[in-house]
């Protein structure tokens, strides 16, 4: 159970880092670049995400027995986990990989995906 309680903080830690996108990404600068349509859409995919991320940190922290122990819990496990491997591809084909930054998130996401499905590929709780 140690074990999903860190895969919480995992989650909860890519939460609080999508809050600050704005300031990181420079985006009340950058967005205005953008149709508001898109400035819109990018902005609404980020809070959405970030709930999510706080979502899923919550379930995994508060309902630890639930996820170890039950087919939905480990199907949860599994989805987030093939979301951190999709992810990861996704790194590879629309940033640039030469960059410092994109290659240490390539390596947290590719990390996200292992933890999350550990219990699948034998390494277990």
């Amino acid at each position: 159970m140690l074990v999903i309680k860190m895969l919480a903080l995992y989650n909860f830690a890519f939460g609080i880092f999508h809050l600050f996108f704005w300031k990181l990404l420079k985006w009340e600068e950058q967005l205005k670049k953008v149709s508001p349509v898109n400035r819109a859409v990018v902005q609404t995919l980020n809070l959405c995400l970030t709930f999510m991320f706080f979502l899923v940190g919550y379930c995994l922290y508060s309902y630890p027995a639930e996820i170890e122990q039950t087919d939905l819990g480990r199907a949860l496990l599994l989805g987030i986990g093939l979301f951190w491997f999709i992810r990861s591809i996704l790194q590879i084909y629309l940033f640039n990989m030469k960059e410092r930054v994109h290659k240490i998130l390539f390596v947290l996401f590719v990390f996200g995906a292992v933890i999350h499905i550990s219990p699948f590929i034998g390494i277990g709780f």
